[in-house]
């Protein structure tokens, strides 16, 4: 497992896009135009600063989402961890092994240049995003 997941961003499940994006550009990020993602019912904003964590802000685009459901209960806060892998379906036997449960995908992400993504779910450490590496 150690070799296996490589951080790739943490997801943060917002209200409102352009409000959160205001904070994090004003702290020195810099963001990524607004994607909507239809199959996940998200808009999706990329930030990217030298020395700091990338982050995914998650903006729901409808109250049936699971983005909406964490905002109703928690407020805008971190959603997930999301990780690179070489071979989504690969890591996603190996989580079942540390008893992940598969919550969606593998999918195609437009946000993520039509990468396959999974989510998976612990009791223990939460929801973890997988995001296959761009095939070479």
């Amino acid at each position: 497992m150690e070799n296996l997941l490589r951080f790739h961003h943490i997801g943060i499940a917002c209200r409102d896009i352009s409000k959160t994006v205001a904070f994090y550009t004003s702290m020195g990020y810099a963001a990524s135009p607004v994607v909507p993602d239809e199959l996940q019912h998200v808009n999706v904003c990329f930030l990217d600063k030298e020395g700091a964590p990338r982050i995914e802000l998650l903006e729901p685009l409808d109250e049936e989402n699971p983005v909406a459901r964490t905002l109703a209960a928690m407020g805008v806060s971190p959603y997930h961890m999301c990780y690179e892998v070489d071979d989504v379906n690969e890591a996603i036997s190996a989580l079942r092994r540390q008893r992940f449960i598969l919550v969606s995908g593998p999918v195609a992400a437009c946000a993520m240049q039509d990468r396959l993504i999974a989510f998976l779910f612990n009791k223990n450490t939460g929801l973890i995003e997988l995001v296959e590496s761009p095939k070479q």
